[in-house]
């Protein structure tokens, strides 16, 4: 019989192949035999890499992409959560809106169940940062995870076995060159999220030269695609396009993000772009779950001291310690940067900065690598702001590789002579 299976796997996969390159359509079923041959072993790498680069060269319409989203998405377990909502976002440097808006989420009364992962590029991913908070664990089952949402309002764990199909396949797209593909990137980006199991779900979707978009209409087609295919799998969707031309906020690297996310809770002074941002994520999945006013609440719930109560009650539910939250600890090798003239700052360019943080040792080259949850790079001015000779512009924390690091973070300084527009955050919605 597996043999059998295997046979007609191999005739489906060749079919597929056959038909892509050509510029045919897929049926569901082919699809769903594909994902499955893969999935179980039966479809080779070799056969599988020569369909996603037909699919790259000749893409796929809607009713295939959204084929593809769902046989991924049922290639393994799925929650459900039905009454939470969650947010994705695709990469940014320094970017920490899980930890800042869905506190307020929470607090605010909407529940929020997220399923997250490690990073792999310039610093960690969610779990990565909230593993700088000691003791804190992702050692959730569904049943606790389901207990935690309903007593604390809040749940966050690895996604573990959801969507095998689709962490297969994309380990596969990224050594094939095939990762850069509309249909692959949105029913990748989905069909984890639809396992998920919330009812409600807001994407962030980057834009500039440190997101993988880069530009706003590039952006923007990948929200919309994003948007439609959640809609069409029964989930209430919306999509901001945010800017990413420069880090968010000023902390990047582990541990900062987390103190830096701790103070906007706290309600202290945040880097306006950080702060503006968050807010605008909180009410937006507000909005999305019917809750009236979804600004004003917010205010109230960051001003009240409700969200960081929240978000401490959170760490204590996973077994951090929600004490350490005042003075998590941070590599004491410091390094100061200054500015080498006088000016206004056009770009701290986001990608520079992520490759320094990346190799003080903030995020990982490659899977299994070790992320140092105490160093980073801190970034102090922004687009817009004027400048002295000598002015402190930045932070190093770290041992490793500081003198190249600091080469990256001042060639991505950039200083105009004459003043520069600070550049919006938000680019639009979907």
């Amino acid at each position: 019989m597996g043999e059998r299976r295997l046979l007609y796997s191999e005739n489906v996969i060749l079919d597929a192949i056959e038909a892509k390159k050509r510029g045919g359509e897929l049926s569901a079923e082919v699809i769903r035999e594909v994902v499955g041959g893969y999935t179980s072993g039966g479809v080779p790498d070799y056969q599988m890499s020569a369909l996603l680069m037909a699919i790259f060269i000749r893409g796929m319409d809607y009713e295939e992409t959204l084929a593809l989203t769902e046989a991924m998405a049922d290639s393994g377990a799925r929650h459900s959560f039905p009454e939470c909502v969650d947010k994705h976002s695709t990469g940014g440097v320094g970017d920490k809106i899980s930890l800042t808006s869905l506190p307020v989420v929470a607090a605010c009364g909407a529940p929020v169940a997220k399923l997250s992962g490690r990073g792999l590029g310039t610093t960690g991913g969610t779990i990565d940062k909230l593993e700088s908070i000691p003791g804190f664990s992702f050692d959730l089952s569904e049943e606790r995870m389901q207990k935690q949402v309903q007593e604390v309002g809040l749940a966050i764990t690895e996604a573990g076995d959801l969507a095998p199909a689709d962490r297969a396949i994309y380990a596969l797209r990224d050594t094939t060159g095939t990762v850069d593909s509309l249909p692959l990137i949105g029913s990748s980006i989905v069909s984890k999220k639809v396992a998920t199991g919330a009812g409600y779900l807001l994407y962030d979707v980057k834009s500039g030269s440190g997101a993988f978009m880069k530009t706003t209409d590039e952006a923007r087609e990948l929200a919309e695609l994003l948007v439609h295919l959640s809609e069409s799998l029964g989930i209430k969707a919306s999509a901001l396009i945010t800017a990413m031309d420069e880090p968010l906020g000023s902390a990047v690297g582990n541990a900062l993000e987390i103190r830096e996310s701790v103070s906007f809770l706290r309600g202290e002074d945040s880097p306006a772009d950080l702060s503006e941002k968050a807010r605008v994520v909180a009410a937006q999945l507000l909005r999305l779950k019917g809750i009236p006013s979804p600004e004003g609440v917010v205010e109230e719930t960051i001003s009240s001291g409700a969200a960081y109560e929240k978000f401490a009650r959170f760490v204590s539910a996973q077994g951090g310690d929600p004490q350490t939250l005042e003075d998590l600890p941070v590599s004491k090798e410091v390094r100061e940067i200054v500015t080498p003239k006088a000016g206004y700052v056009a770009r701290f360019g986001a990608l520079g900065v992520g490759r320094a943080a990346l190799l003080l040792g903030a995020g990982r080259e490659k899977k299994g690598d070790k992320v140092d949850p105490g160093v980073g790079v801190e970034v102090l001015v922004k687009a817009g702001d004027e400048v002295e000779e000598g002015q402190l512009v930045a932070r190093l924390y770290g041992d490793r590789n500081v003198e190249r690091a600091e080469e990256l973070v001042l060639k991505a300084l950039e200083i105009s002579e004459t003043p520069v527009e600070r550049p919006p955050v938000i680019l639009g919605d979907s």
